[in-house]
């Protein structure tokens, strides 16, 4: 049966709406889920670094960094190496070598460690100097000084935030 004035058929029109509502459905279950694993994950980073001895602020920044870095905890960094921040090898304590670029770890809890590790050495070289983290900005920005990461600052401070927000926000 065709609508008045209409080449498609009403029943076409109709399938059609359904068929964009499932997927819009599916879109939002696949969202939801990938919010899940980031939360997960992502607080479970958080209360390893608080086991540590960081900061509370500290931990809330690197465990939104630790998101950032391996792209929402679905990286295969993350998942086969149990690489959490992107570390790559160079002399780290527990990291039991390289596969591909990036340094590999036994554990999720070695590599938090490693991280913690290289924190504590980089902060304390420069101890003696006003340092004040309290801010993601200015956490990003230490990590850039130090050599972290190569990317522009602003995009990665932005891929800080967006975890941030997700997992704290």
């Amino acid at each position: 049966m065709l609508r008045p004035g209409s080449s498609i058929p009403v029943r076409f029109l109709l399938i059609a709406l359904k068929l964009a509502t499932l997927f819009v459905s599916l879109l939002l279950i696949l969202k939801f889920l990938k919010k899940k694993i980031i939360l997960n994950d992502g607080l479970k980073i958080y209360a390893l670094l608080q086991n540590s001895g960081l900061n509370e602020t500290l931990c809330k920044f690197a465990a939104a960094q630790s998101a950032h870095e391996t792209g929402g905890f679905s990286s295969e960094a993350f998942k086969k190496r149990n690489n959490c921040f992107g570390m790559y090898y160079a002399g780290q304590a527990l990291a039991t070598g390289v596969k591909g670029e990036l340094a590999y770890y036994k554990t999720i809890e070695d590599s938090v460690t490693d991280f913690v590790r290289w924190w504590i050495l980089k902060r304390n070289k420069i101890f003696s100097l006003p340092l004040i983290v309290n801010s993601i900005d200015k956490y990003v920005s230490f990590l850039k000084n130090n050599d972290y990461f190569t990317a522009p600052e602003n995009e990665y401070l932005t891929g800080v935030k967006h975890y941030y927000n997700i997992l704290f926000g």
